[in-house]
């Protein structure tokens, strides 16, 4: 397939000492498979830093970087921050020289893009002022605490506002970044790097991180750990609060709220997220909605489809055939 569009989008990686690799290699990889199956140069990758040298990635591995004082802003530009674990995320907030050279990108890119914690860095620099964002999920606490004026997302993958992104965490960057493709070239392309990618299915940016509820469960331990293994194999049936107490070995009103407060969400609420995640993944293994609907216990085929979309952002015909055509 070859590109109608020649024009070359020049993309500005920053690295710092200790930042993630698959936040850089991850989007890299979207754009740099964009331009093979084009085979066009729609895109130019650069790895920049502040003093142009070696610098060392979370794992260990060195890559050689151009300085950030070499590169001449363009219109056409994006610049991508990648995340990174404390100190060296608080490294490079306190680098002045990297933040007010993504103050002036600011000015002068089209387009700005964070991956993972790299939010805290763009924070830093006030580009997301007046910005919805989003971070990792175990990053949200600290980064509210930090800049409470920010208006933060805990559950989207990624978003834009206006010509500013910030991803959720580690392989949301690479959702992200497929987002650009689609918006620089289609739809068409997109897919086919996904699939030459082996992505199963380019997730839209509003579903959810799924990672607090995991959290929440984690937390659970054995108070709620045997409940928790009882519900999952038992979705495809009707159950009432006063059931899961029972389970739990507790009274109705004891265990819905210390249910309540352990897992951050109510027994029935919890429920239906648990039956909406194992109807995600019957229908990626290729189940009908008719019968996934069935299997996870909803009655009614309107209000499976009402809840799913609610949960993940789009409908169960549209999940299933985005996994259906890249299989």
């Amino acid at each position: 397939m070859t590109s109608t569009t020649t024009s070359t989008r020049t993309l500005c990686f920053v690295a710092y000492n200790g930042f993630m690799t698959l936040d850089y290699s991850g989007p890299a990889s979207v754009f740099s498979s964009a331009n093979a199956i084009a085979e066009a140069p729609l895109y130019k990758i650069k790895l920049l830093s502040v003093e142009g040298d070696l610098i060392a990635s979370e794992s260990g591995i060195e890559m050689m970087t151009q300085s950030l004082k070499s590169h001449r802003f363009k219109a056409t530009d994006t610049v991508f921050v990648p995340g990174a674990n404390l100190p060296f995320l608080q490294d490079a907030c306190d680098n002045q020289v990297l933040i007010q050279w993504l103050k002036k990108a600011k000015t002068k890119v089209g387009q700005m893009a964070s991956v993972c914690t790299g939010a805290f860095i763009f924070a830093e620099a006030g580009i997301l002022e007046k910005a919805k964002a989003t971070t990792h999920w175990a990053a949200c606490n600290q980064f509210q605490q930090l800049h409470p004026d920010i208006e933060l997302d805990q559950e989207a993958l990624y978003l834009q506002n206006d010509n500013v992104w910030t991803s959720a965490g580690v392989t949301t960057g690479i959702d992200m970044a497929l987002a650009m493709l689609e918006q620089d070239h289609g739809s068409d392309l997109m897919g086919q790097v996904a699939k030459a990618l082996v992505i199963y299915a380019h997730r839209p940016g509003n579903q959810s991180q799924f990672s607090s509820l995991l959290d929440q469960q984690l937390n659970a331990g054995d108070q709620f750990g045997a409940l928790i293994n009882w519900l999952e194999a038992n979705l495809d049936k009707p159950i009432k609060v006063e059931q899961m107490a029972d389970q739990a070995g507790m009274s109705e009103r004891n265990f819905y709220r210390r249910f309540t407060e352990t897992m951050g969400v109510s027994p029935a609420k919890y429920l239906e997220i648990q039956r909406l995640e194992r109807a995600r993944q019957l229908l990626v293994d290729g189940n009908t909605i008719k019968r996934t609907c069935h299997l996870v216990g909803f009655k009614s085929e309107a209000a499976f489809r009402t809840a799913f979309k609610n949960r993940f952002g789009l409908s169960p015909s549209l999940m299933r055939e985005m996994h259906s055509h890249k299989a």
